[in-house]
């Protein structure tokens, strides 16, 4: 374990003077669309990705139809592809995270916490000619394992991750719904700009619509199949995170 701290601590001294410097990382995915470009510095970053909003329904009843409740959904925004985007300012201390809730999409604005590793001993290996460690956490309900780079030594990663002392240039949750790899990197003269939003809720506010469109939902449903008593859940099943359900 003090060989993999002196590791880390001579590839980041080494590599300091890379702080001031922007950079454009490309991520493929092997799993629902996760995988997009992340424009970064040590200070700010943002990941753009785009992706097709679909739903899945859950009824609690054999006698309700499924297909016929999905026919029911009038959301305007289902099937579209659009750009999500999570930006992180160090700096400022806050993200912002677009996110679907029933009915269209939202910004969520919150404080920045930093995720809790642990950086898995003995792990070294070369990913694309960088000096990868491995390290595993628990994020967005899920748990992952990730490798990332102290080659790079800024504390950023692809869609919410981020928090290591290197860029994360892998990552994999227990349930294979993120599986994105680092692609390409090249120094930019880009920087990462803010979005412009034009409102912004809490995570709190987000749970609360999201549960009020549930609720109202299953009234819709209820009425829809002749007062048969149904429970009516949904679950976002691209870019999903499960803490802001929980």
């Amino acid at each position: 374990m003090k060989q993999l701290f002196i590791i880390i601590f001579c590839l980041w001294n080494t590599s300091v003077v890379l702080y001031s410097q922007n950079y454009l990382a490309e991520y493929n995915s092997n799993a629902n669309e996760i995988g997009g470009t992340l424009l970064f510095n040590a200070n700010t970053w943002r990941y753009d990705v785009s992706s097709k909003v679909e739903l899945e329904i859950s009824v609690s009843s054999d006698d309700v139809d499924v297909q016929d409740l999905n026919s029911q959904d009038d959301s305007s925004e289902k099937g579209k592809t659009i750009t999500l985007i999570n930006f992180r300012s160090w700096d400022k201390n806050y993200y912002l995270d677009t996110e679907f809730t029933f009915g269209g999409f939202v910004t969520i604005k919150g404080e920045l916490i930093k995720p809790e590793w642990t950086i898995v001993a003995d792990s070294m290996k070369m990913i694309n000619d960088y000096t990868c460690l491995m390290a595993k956490g628990f994020l967005c309900g899920r748990n992952f394992t990730v490798w990332f780079t102290p080659d790079i030594p800024v504390s950023v990663g692809p869609w919410k991750l981020w928090g290591l002392p290197g860029l994360i240039v892998s990552a994999l949750s227990d349930d294979g719904f993120v599986n994105c790899h680092l692609s390409s990197l090249k120094k930019t003269d880009q920087q990462p700009i803010e979005p412009v939003v034009e409102k912004t809720i809490s995570p709190s506010e987000f749970k609360t619509q999201w549960n009020e469109a549930i609720k109202k939902f299953s009234r819709k449903m209820r009425s829809f199949s002749d007062g048969i008593d149904v429970e009516v859940t949904f679950s976002n099943v691209q870019m999903a995170d499960k803490s802001l359900l929980e």
